[in-house]
C-alpha cells in the first residue's frame, strides 16, 4: 500500500468516528431528556446529568470546530499554492504535518468529551437502576 492509501484510510476512520460521535451526542441528549422532571411550570434535569449535558454540548462544538478548522486550513493551503502559481495538476508532495494538529486536536477533544459524558451517564443509570 502507498502512504497515500494509509492516509485515506485514516480519513475514512476519522470521518466515520465523527459520524458516530455526532449520533451518540444526540442520543445522549435524548437520554438526559428522558430523566427530566417537571416542577410546576419549569423543567429540570437531575443534577447528576448536568455535566454530561455540558460535555455533550462541548463534543458537538468540537465536532463543528474540527470541520471549520479543516475548511480554513486546507482552503488557505490551496489558495497559497495557487498564489505561488502552482497548477491544479501539479504533484505537491509533502506538506507541513503541523497543519493537521488543530484539526486532530478538535477530533480528540470531541471524542474525549463524549466518552466522559457517557461514563457519567452510565454511572447515573447504574445508580438509578440499583434503587429501582
Amino acid at each position: 500500500m502507498r502512504l497515500q492509501d494509509y492516509r485515506e484510510t485514516f480519513y475514512e476512520f476519522t470521518g466515520k468516528a465523527s459520524d458516530i460521535t455526532r449520533q451518540l451526542s444526540f442520543a445522549g441528549i435524548a437520554i438526559i431528556w428522558i430523566f427530566k422532571k417537571e416542577t410546576g411550570t419549569a423543567l429540570t434535569v437531575p443534577h447528576e446529568l448536568l455535566w454530561p449535558g455540558v460535555l455533550i454540548v462541548l463534543a458537538l462544538f468540537f465536532d463543528l470546530l474540527q470541520y471549520c478548522l479543516g475548511t480554513v486550513v486546507w482552503w488557505l493551503f490551496y489558495r497559497i499554492k495557487e498564489w505561488q502559481g502552482i497548477g491544479d495538476d501539479v504533484e505537491i508532495g509533502r506538506y507541513n504535518e503541523w497543519l493537521e494538529v488543530p484539526i486532530n486536536a478538535a477530533f480528540w477533544l470531541k471524542v474525549l468529551c463524549l466518552g466522559a459524558a457517557y461514563i457519567l451517564i452510565l454511572k447515573f443509570l447504574l445508580r438509578t437502576l440499583s434503587f429501582a
